[in-house]
């Protein structure tokens, strides 16, 4: 593939619309029907049809960057045993070092434009149809690079939406939770990547990371669901049937204080717009204080406090029980910021003692 670099520019800057039929002619064009190429869900899902040790599939005629694919016994990476792994066998002209610049991109949307090879690069971009990763090229090349920031971040759009809908779906999924009102499936290599307490779990060499269930009692689908979309996704999403004292519970034993704080702001937003729409929240914000307190939710602790602060009266009428029963730092608190202040009440009553006393005076 050297003649790429006479007319590399043009080679690049060729519209998008790959013609995807070109491959048929060297493959023969007698496709496997099990493999699609161009759905997010249904990709190298063979359907039901397995893939067996030394046969193995020819890829050719689905794309001319890979040659087959099969299980066999290969050395693990990661433990030097051997064991049965899938391997593809990628097509002569891809080379590692450009290869890994793409299967950087694959997994992050970025590519370095220091990166050697740039042309090896969209030659394999080329290959697999990853039309955007052969753009960013092409912006390099042009002495564009401050384009790519777009791509990237169209990128990450995509690969939350994509990620979410493997998630939804179970696609790919290869550990179940089990929870106390039913499963969610989910995915090892993004729960290790965004998490070290399940990185603990799967990853670690104490463990059997062949673990295919993991029970969670005491607690909700719903409340695994917000942790899961937040671990990969990077965001916060609510839904009707959720509790955020428990995913500030779950969060916290998770050591995720980023979810944590967003899940507090979520619960102070909620709180204030019930305030707003004349809701008694005196008895919510009790019972939130001292939970977000042991449970390290300090902004929601905070707010709390500053609400029983302004509203200290009414809340000791109506809850006296349980304002004698705070703890005595709270009550010390409660006693240095209460508003009225008690110094104010006491010039307050002495103000109204004295009136009384003048119109009396003033009477007789």
């Amino acid at each position: 593939h050297h003649h790429h670099h006479h007319h590399g520019r043009d080679f690049l800057l060729r519209a998008a619309s790959f013609d995807v039929c070109e491959s048929v002619e060297e493959g023969g064009g007698s496709g496997p029907a099990g493999l699609r190429a161009s759905t997010s869900d249904g990709i190298l899902r063979g359907n039901g049809t397995g893939y067996l040790p030394g046969r193995g599939r020819v890829l050719s005629s689905w794309s001319r960057a890979f040659v087959s694919i099969q299980e066999e016994m290969a050395e693990d990476p990661l433990t030097y045993k051997s064991r049965l792994m899938v391997v593809v066998k990628m097509d002569n002209s891809i080379q590692p070092g450009p290869f890994r610049a793409v299967l950087k991109y694959l997994y992050t949307g970025e590519l370095d434009e220091n990166e050697r090879d740039l042309m090896h690069i969209a030659h394999i971009a080329e290959l697999l149809e990853v039309f955007d990763l052969r753009m960013m090229v092409a912006n390099i090349l042009n002495n564009e690079a401050f384009m790519n920031q777009e791509i990237t971040k169209a990128f990450h759009v995509r690969r939350t939406n994509r990620v979410k809908e493997c998630l939804a779906k179970g696609t790919f999924s290869d550990v179940t939770f089990i929870l106390d009102d039913g499963t969610i499936s989910a995915h090892k290599p993004l729960l290790i990547s965004s998490c070290d307490w399940m990185a603990a779990m799967f990853g670690g060499p104490f463990v059997e990371s062949s673990t295919r269930e993991v029970v969670f009692p005491y607690t909700s689908k719903s409340c695994m669901r917000a942790v899961l979309e937040y671990l990969y996704t990077g965001m916060f999403t609510s839904s009707p049937d959720l509790d955020d004292m428990k995913l500030i519970i779950l969060a916290n034993r998770l050591c995720l204080p980023h979810l944590v704080a967003l899940t507090e702001q979520y619960t102070v937003t909620g709180l204030m717009e019930a305030t707003q729409m004349m809701v008694d929240i005196d008895g919510d914000v009790l019972v939130f204080l001292e939970l977000a307190q042991f449970h390290c939710a300090y902004q929601l602790a905070d707010w709390c406090l500053h609400h029983i602060c302004t509203n200290y009266n009414n809340v000791c009428r109506k809850f006296p029980r349980d304002m004698k029963a705070m703890s005595p730092e709270n009550q010390e608190y409660f006693e240095k910021h209460r508003w009225p202040p008690v110094w104010y009440l006491k010039e307050e009553d002495h103000y109204q003692r004295a009136r009384k006393e003048r119109e009396k005076e003033d009477y007789l």
